[in-house]
C-alpha cells in the first residue's frame, strides 16, 4: 500500500524533475546538471551544492524526513521531506544517491523491485560499484541516479523509448526554464540539460519597454506573520515587439491564453501559473494580464500548498486584494488589447488608492471603507517602533508622556491638557523630564 502511494501522488516528468532540483538549490548549488542517457536509460541530476555525511543522506532518504509544520529558511525550498523520493519513484524504480562532503563519499539507494525481499532497508553500494557515477562529481556536491524508468518509457521498444526520452528531455527543458526562471536571472543559477544551458522565460516580459509594471501591494494576514506581495503586470500589444517570433515566445510554451493569470512564487519558486483561482473566465481581451504573487515558506498551510509543490488555494484574507488586483489588471489588458498599446510611466508609479479604501456593496449602494489588511500591519510597526524609542529614552533618565493627536481634538483638548499639566507636575521633583508628541490619526 505504501509502495503504490509513493508511485501515486500525481507528478508529470517535469514536475518530478523540478522537485529534485528544489533540493540542488537549497543545498546551495551553482550548477546543476540534469542527463539523460539514452543508452543506459536513466536520468542523472548532479549539483556542486553542499553535499551531506553518510548520516544526514541515510536521514533525507527517510520517507517524510521533514516536518511539514516547522518554518524552514528562505532558501529552502522543500516541504514535507518526500519530494526526492515521490519524485524518483514517479519515473522509475531504483533511486540512487551519492554525494561528496570534505573530500568524503557517502551513497544509499532505494530499489522498489528488492523491498519484498529486503524490507524497507536502504542499499548501500561498495565504492567500485557506483564510482562511473562519483566520479562526475567535484570538491562537493550531490548526483541523484533514477533507473529502471517503468513510468516514463514503460515497455516501448527501444527506437519508440528513446523518441519518449527526448520529448521528456525537450518538456522539462520548457518547465524549469520557466519554473526556476528567477533564480537563473536573479542568482545566476545555470542549469544545463544533456549539456545545453537552460535559458530562463520570465512571463511578466520586463524586457520589453512597453510593459507596463501596475502598482504593487502588501497585504498580512490576520496574525501579522504571514506577507503576500502582489505586482500586477500588463504585457505589450503585438505591435510593441521587434518580431512576430518574439511575441510568440511572449505567449509562452502553451500559448497566451494559458498563461494569463495569476503567478504564485514561493521563496521565488514559481508554484502555480496562469490561473484566475475560479474568479474569472479566461478570455483573449486578458491574455496581456499576468500578476506575480509572492509568499515564503511561512504561508504554505495557508495556501494548501501540495506535497508536488504544484497546486495552491487563496487564503480568505488575501482573496479581496488578489481579485481586485485581477479587475484593474485585466481591465487595462482589454484596452491595450483592443488598441495599439500605450506605455506610460506613470502607469509604473501612480498610486493604487483602491487598496488603502475598501469598497463594499449593500442594497444596491457602495460604499467606502478603510482598508483595515492595508493599515493594520503598519500600525503595528510604528506601534512597535514608538516602544522602542519610549524606552531608549527611559534608559537615558528621561521620563516620557506620549500625546496623541486624536487627544488634542477640540471636543477633548482641554481635559486632555488638564491631565497633562497634572502628569507633569507628579514629576516635578524628578531631575528631569521630557514631553514627546506624537502625530497620528488613528
Amino acid at each position: 500500500l505504501l509502495l503504490a502511494s509513493l508511485r501515486s501522488v500525481g507528478y508529470t516528468e517535469e514536475t518530478a524533475i523540478a522537485d529534485i532540483v528544489d533540493n540542488c538549490i537549497s543545498a546551495k548549488a551553482k550548477h546543476i546538471d540534469i542527463i539523460f542517457e539514452t543508452e543506459k536509460m536513466r536520468i542523472l541530476i548532479l549539483d556542486d551544492g553542499i553535499g551531506m555525511t553518510a548520516q544526514a543522506l541515510i536521514e533525507n532518504m527517510r520517507i517524510g524526513s521533514s516536518d511539514p509544520s516547522k518554518q524552514r529558511d528562505d532558501t529552502d525550498l522543500g516541504r514535507f521531506g518526500m519530494g526526492m523520493k515521490t519524485a524518483a519513484f514517479s519515473l522509475g524504480k531504483r533511486l540512487t544517491v551519492i554525494t561528496r562532503l570534505g573530500g568524503t563519499t557517502s551513497n544509499a539507494a532505494w530499489d522498489l523491485d528488492k523491498i519484498p525481499d529486503i524490507g524497507w532497508n536502504l542499499i548501500i553500494e561498495e565504492s567500485d560499484s557506483i564510482a562511473e557515477i562519483s566520479s562526475r562529481l567535484g570538491a562537493q556536491g550531490t548526483v541523484v541516479c533514477i533507473e529502471n524508468l517503468d513510468r516514463v518509457i514503460g515497455s516501448l521498444d527501444e527506437a519508440k523509448a528513446k523518441k519518449k526520452f527526448y520529448k521528456t528531455a525537450e518538456k522539462v527543458e520548457k518547465h524549469l526554464a520557466l519554473i526556476f526562471h528567477r533564480f537563473i536571472e536573479e542568482d545566476g543559477l545555470v542549469i544545463r540539460i544533456n549539456g545545453t544551458e537552460i535559458q530562463p522565460w520570465n512571463p511578466f516580459i520586463i524586457n520589453n519597454n512597453a510593459t507596463q509594471e501596475l502598482a504593487d501591494e502588501t497585504v498580512w494576514s490576520d496574525d501579522g506573520v504571514s506577507e503576500v506581495v502582489i505586482q500586477p503586470y500588463v504585457l505589450p500589444h503585438r505591435t510593441k515587439f521587434a518580431s512576430d517570433d518574439d511575441y510568440q515566445a511572449a505567449g509562452g510554451a502553451k500559448g497566451w491564453n494559458y498563461h494569463q493569470g495569476v503567478y504564485v512564487y514561493r521563496n521565488r519558486r514559481l508554484i502555480i501559473c496562469g490561473t484566475w483561482f475560479d474568479y474569472i473566465k479566461k478570455e483573449p481581451a486578458y491574455n496581456l494580464a499576468r500578476i506575480k504573487v509572492d509568499i515564503s515558506s511561512v504561508s504554505d498551510e495557508e495556501w494548501k500548498i501540495d506535497i508536488k509543490k504544484s497546486t495552491a488555494s487563496l487564503p480568505g484574507y488575501v482573496r479581496d486584494t488578489v481579485e481586485r488586483a485581477i479587475d484593474i489588471c485585466t481591465e487595462a489588458s482589454a484596452r491595450v488589447y483592443n488598441s495599439r498599446g500605450t506605455y506610460s510611466k506613470s502607469n509604473i508609479s501612480a498610486p493604487n488608492l483602491s487598496y488603502v479604501w475598501e469598497q463594499r456593496k449593500k442594497n444596491g449602494r457602495y460604499s467606502f471603507h478603510i482598508n483595515r489588511k492595508h493599515w493594520r500591519p503598519k500600525i503595528l510597526r510604528n506601534v512597535e517602533r514608538d516602544q522602542k524609542n519610549a524606552e531608549e529614552l527611559k534608559i537615558l533618565g528621561w521620563n516620557v508622556i506620549t500625546i496623541w493627536e486624536c487627544e488634542l481634538k477640540k471636543a477633548v483638548r482641554d481635559e486632555n491638557l488638564n491631565l497633562l499639566v497634572e502628569k507633569i507636575r507628579n514629576n516635578v521633583d524628578r531631575d528631569r523630564g521630557v514631553v514627546t508628541s506624537k502625530s497620528r490619526s488613528v
